[in-house]
C-alpha cells in the first residue's frame, strides 16, 4: 500500500510539473462531456417537464382534460362536477397573451395558487409562498410571478408591471420565481379578469390518476371533454429529431474533446516514459505500477465528468430560454424548465471517459499496433464499402447517423497519410533548414496526430452544418418568397367574415382570402396523428401562394370531385415523409363527431412545419360541418397600391392596431427570426467544438517543445538563427493545419450532403436543394487557418527565443 501511495505521489508530481498535460486532459474530456450533458440535461428535462404541476407543486401531471377537437375552452362548472366524483388531483389551467403598456405581448398562465398554502413546492415557490404568509391572500392573488431571466429581458426594475386591459392599464407587484422561463404565472381569478375569460377553462391538469380510475374519468367525461395522457403530447413526437440532432452535434463535440484528451495521455505517457522506467529499476512491481495507473485515470475520468456535467448544466441553462422559445415556436413545447445537474449527466460521461481510456490503454499494445497496421487499407476498403451501402439505403435516423459516422472514418484514414505525403514528397529546394523541417516533420506528427484530426473534424462539422443552414436558409428565403405573397395580413379579433367583406370593396384590393383552420384526426395504422386542416379560399386561385413538390401551384382539378363524389386536397411534405401517406390515398378526418373525407391529390412543400397539414377550400370545409377557427384576412392590392397608406387606413377605418395589420415584409421578418432561432444551439455548439479543437493544438505544441530543445540546440550551435527556426517551425505548422484544413472541406461538404440527403427528409420531413456558399466558406477557412497558425506559434515564438545555453541547460 505504501508503494502504490508513493507511486502516485510521484504521479501527481509529474503533472505539477506538466500542467499544460493536466489542462488538455480536463479541458478535454470535460468540454466533450459538457456539451453532452448539456444536450442531455435539455432532453432529460424536457422528459421530466410534467414532474410538477404547473403551479410547481411537486406531484407528477398524468393526464390532461382538454376540450373536444374542434373547441378553446371548457366551462368552469365542469370542474364543480369531477370533484364532486372524487377526482380531487384535478386542478384548472388558464392561458392567454397579454399586453404591456410598453406594447409587449406576455404569455400568461392562470392555476389555483391557493395549492401554496397547502401542499409543497419547490425551493423557489416555498419562499414566495413563505412571503406571501405573512400578506394574506391579497398578496398571493394580485402578484405576478415572472422567471429572473425573463424579468431582465423585459427590464423590471421596480417590481411593478402596467397591464392593459381594454383602455384601462391594471398595475401589479411582480415577484421572482425561477423556473417559469417565458411564461408568467399568476392565480387564476386574476388571469380570468385580465384575460376577460369570463369563468372558462383551457385545461385541466390530473395528477397520480392510474389506469382504473382513468377510465371512470374517461366514462364521467362522456363527449364534453377529452382525457389526454402526458406522454402522449404532440411536443414529444415533433421535437424528437431535434433532439436527435443536437445529441449527434453534441457527440461530435465529445469525440473532439476525447481526441485531445487522448492526445493528452498519449503526450504524458510518452513524457512519462523515462519515469516508469526509473521506478521499475528502483523495484517498483508491474502490478503496483498499473493499479497506479488505473487509478490515476479512472479518478481524472470522474473529475473531468463531473466537471463536464457542471459546465453543461450551466451551458444548458444559458441556452435554455432561446431553445424554450424555438421549442414553443416550432414543436408545440407547453412547460417551460430549468436544468439541474442529474446523476446520470455524470454518469454518461464518465463512462464514455473510460471507454476513451481503455482505447488508449489497448492501442499500446504491441500486437494491436502490428494488427491494426496490417488491416488499415482492408479497413478502408470496408468503410467505402458500408458508406456506399448506407448511401444506397439509409432511410432511418440511425442510418443517415452510422452513414455521417463512415464519412468521417474514411477522411481519418485517409488524412494521416496524405498530411505525411506532404513531407515525404520532393520539394523544389536543397535548403538544409527545409530538409530538417521535412524530417522533422515527419517525426512529431505521430504525437501531433490527434489534434489534427480534432482540427480536422471540427471544421468538417462546422462546414457541413454551415452548408445546412445556409441551404435551409436559401430554400426558406425561396419558400418564403412564395407562401407570404399576400400585400396585407389582417387579423382582427372578431368579426373578421364581415371585415373581408368590406376590404372586398375597397377599390385598391384585387382579392382577399382567408385563414381558417380546424383540429382534427387521422387514423393511422400505428396512432392517431392530429391533423390541421387549412383553408384559405373557396377556389384554387387562393392557393396559388403554396408550391407542390413538382414547383408548380394546385389548379383547380386538385380539389374537384372525384367519380365518387370525394372531394380533393393537398397535403405537405411531411405527410408523405413522416406519416407514410401517398398522392391517391382517401383520408378520412375526424373531429369529435363530424368528419370530412377526402382524396390526397397532391403534396406541397411546408418548410419548418413537421405536422400533419392538410389542404382543403372553405366549401369543402363549410361542408364537412368541422369547427373551425377564422384567423385572419390575407389582401392582395392591384398593381402599384400604397401598402402603407392602405395599412394605416385599414387600422384607423376598423380600429385595428399595428400588430393586428402587418405588412408583407415584417411578416417575412418574423417568419425568419423564427427559424433562425432553431440554428442558435447548433451554431453555439460549433463555435464550442471549433474553440475545444484551437485549444488543443495550442497545447499539443506547447507540449512538443521539450522534445525539440536538443536538435534546436544543436541547430543554434551550427550557426542558424532565431529567427529562421521561427520561420521553419511556423511554416511546419501552417502546413499541416492548411493539409488538415483543405482535407477538412471535402469533409464538410459531404457530410452537409449527407444531412441535406437523408437527415432532413428522414428526421424533419423536408427536402431541399444543397447549396454553397463559396465566398463565406473561404473566408471562414482562412479566419480558422489564422487562428490555429496563430495558437501555434504562440509556443514556437518563446521556444525559439531561447539562447543557446539554456535549450542545452534544460536537455
Amino acid at each position: 500500500m505504501a508503494e502504490l501511495k508513493l507511486i502516485l505521489i510521484t504521479y501527481m508530481q509529474f503533472y505539477r510539473r506538466h500542467v499544460g498535460l493536466l489542462l488538455l486532459f480536463f479541458i478535454g474530456f470535460s468540454l466533450g462531456a459538457a456539451l453532452l450533458t448539456a444536450i442531455q440535461g435539455l432532453n432529460l428535462e424536457a422528459g421530466k417537464r410534467y414532474q410538477q404541476t404547473t403551479a410547481l407543486i411537486a406531484n407528477p401531471v398524468t393526464h390532461f382534460i382538454r376540450p373536444v377537437l374542434g373547441e378553446n375552452r371548457l366551462p368552469n362548472s365542469m370542474w364543480s362536477r369531477i370533484r364532486a366524483a372524487g377526482f380531487t388531483q384535478v386542478q384548472p389551467v388558464l392561458e392567454g397573451v397579454i399586453e404591456t403598456d410598453k406594447q409587449q405581448k406576455l404569455a400568461l398562465r392562470g392555476v389555483n395558487l391557493l395549492q401554496w398554502l397547502t401542499q409543497n413546492t419547490d425551493s423557489s415557490a416555498s419562499a414566495s409562498t413563505a412571503n406571501n404568509s405573512y400578506s394574506g391572500f391579497e398578496q398571493l392573488l394580485n402578484t405576478v410571478y415572472i422567471d429572473p431571466k425573463l424579468m431582465q429581458r423585459l427590464n423590471l426594475k421596480n417590481s411593478r408591471i402596467n397591464i392593459k386591459m381594454g383602455d384601462a392599464t391594471r398595475t401589479l407587484t411582480v415577484s421572482e420565481l425561477q423556473g417559469l422561463g417565458m411564461t408568467m404565472l399568476v392565480d387564476i381569478s386574476l388571469a380570468d379578469k385580465l384575460l376577460r375569460a369570463n369563468g372558462v377553462i383551457s385545461y385541466f391538469e390530473v395528477s397520480g390518476l392510474n389506469s382504473k380510475q382513468a377510465a371512470k374519468l374517461n366514462a364521467l367525461l362522456g363527449e364534453q371533454a377529452r382525457l389526454e395522457a402526458a406522454q402522449e403530447q404532440a411536443f414529444d413526437a415533433l421535437s424528437e429529431a431535434f433532439f436527435f440532432n443536437l445529441q449527434a452535434l453534441a457527440l461530435l463535440g465529445y469525440v473532439v474533446g476525447a481526441f485531445l484528451s487522448f492526445n493528452a495521455i498519449k503526450l504524458a505517457y510518452n513524457a512519462r516514459a523515462h519515469l516508469q522506467q526509473q521506478m521499475w529499476v528502483l523495484g517498483c512491481q508491474r502490478s503496483a505500477l498499473i493499479k497506479a495507473l488505473a487509478i490515476e485515470l479512472t479518478l481524472l475520468s470522474l473529475f473531468a465528468a463531473v466537471l463536464g456535467a457542471i459546465l453543461g448544466a450551466a451551458l444548458a441553462n444559458a441556452l435554455v430560454m432561446d431553445v424554450s422559445a424555438t421549442l414553443r415556436g416550432l414543436y408545440q413545447l407547453d412547460r417551460s424548465f430549468v436544468v439541474s445537474l442529474d446523476s446520470s449527466m455524470v454518469a454518461s460521461g464518465f463512462t464514455l471517459n473510460i471507454f476513451v481510456l481503455l482505447g488508449f490503454l489497448a492501442s499500446q499494445s504491441a500486437r494491436l499496433s502490428t494488427v491494426l497496421a496490417r488491416i488499415k487499407w482492408p479497413m478502408l476498403m470496408l468503410a467505402i464499402t458500408a458508406t456506399s451501402y448506407l448511401a444506397l439505403t439509409a432511410n432511418t435516423k440511425m442510418g443517415a447517423l452510422l452513414l455521417c459516422v463512415c464519412v468521417l472514418l474514411l477522411f481519418f484514414v485517409v488524412t494521416p497519410p496524405i498530411v505525411k505525403a506532404v513531407f515525404k514528397l520532393p520539394w523544389p529546394t536543397q535548403n538544409p533548414i527545409i530538409q530538417w523541417l521535412k524530417a522533422d516533420s515527419i517525426v512529431q506528427l505521430p504525437a501531433l496526430l490527434s489534434s489534427v484530426l480534432a482540427i480536422l473534424m471540427a471544421m468538417g462539422a462546422a462546414v457541413g452544418m454551415q452548408i445546412m443552414v445556409g441551404s435551409f436558409s436559401d430554400t426558406l428565403d425561396t419558400h418564403l418568397e412564395k407562401r407570404l405573397s399576400a400585400d396585407l395580413y389582417v387579423r382582427p379579433d372578431q368579426n373578421i367574415q364581415a371585415l373581408g367583406t368590406k376590404l372586398t370593396e375597397l377599390p385598391e384590393v384585387e382579392k382577399v382570402g382567408v385563414y381558417w383552420s380546424a383540429n382534427s384526426e387521422l387514423k393511422t395504422p400505428k396512432t392517431m396523428v392530429a391533423v390541421d386542416v387549412m383553408a384559405f379560399g373557396a377556389t384554387a386561385s387562393y392557393n396559388q401562394h403554396l408550391t407542390l413538390l413538382n414547383n408548380k401551384a394546385p389548379t383547380s382539378t386538385v380539389f374537384e370531385k372525384n367519380k365518387n363524389g370525394i372531394v380533393g386536397c393537398l397535403v405537405n411534405e411531411p405527410a408523405l415523409l413522416q406519416y407514410s401517406l401517398t398522392v391517391g390515398d382517401v383520408i378520412t378526418l375526424r373531429q369529435h363527431i363530424n368528419t370530412l373525407t377526402c382524396q390526397v391529390r397532391a403534396a406541397y412543400f411546408d418548410y419548418g412545419e413537421q405536422g400533419l397539414n392538410v389542404v382543403v377550400t372553405t366549401t369543402a370545409l363549410l361542408n364537412s360541418s368541422l369547427s373551425y377557427t377564422e384567423y385572419g384576412l390575407s389582401l392582395w392590392l392591384k398593381p402599384n397600391s400604397d401598402v402603407d397608406a392602405i395599412a394605416e387606413y385599414i387600422q384607423k377605418q376598423h380600429q385595428l392596431d399595428s400588430q393586428q395589420v402587418i405588412a408583407n415584409q415584417q411578416f417575412k421578418r418574423f417568419a425568419k427570426q423564427l427559424f433562425g432561432k432553431t440554428f442558435y444551439v447548433t451554431q453555439a455548439l460549433n463555435i464550442f467544438i471549433m474553440l475545444i479543437a484551437l485549444f488543443g493544438m495550442w497545447v499539443s505544441f506547447l507540449t512538443l517543445g521539450r522534445g525539440q530543445l536538443q536538435p534546436m540546440a544543436v541547430l543554434q550551435t551550427l550557426g542558424v538563427t532565431q529567427l529562421q527556426l521561427l520561420g521553419a517551425k511556423i511554416l511546419q505548422a501552417a502546413l499541416i493545419i492548411l493539409t488538415t484544413l483543405l482535407l477538412a472541406i471535402p469533409l464538410g461538404l459531404c457530410l452537409g450532403w449527407v444531412l441535406l440527403t437523408y437527415v432532413m427528409p428522414i428526421a424533419f420531413g423536408w427536402t431541399m436543394a444543397m447549396t454553397v456558399n463559396w465566398l463565406q466558406l473561404g473566408g471562414f477557412t482562412v479566419l480558422i487557418f489564422i487562428l490555429a497558425l496563430f495558437v501555434s506559434a504562440l509556443p514556437l515564438i518563446k521556444l525559439t527565443r531561447s539562447a543557446v545555453a539554456d535549450n542545452v541547460a534544460k536537455l
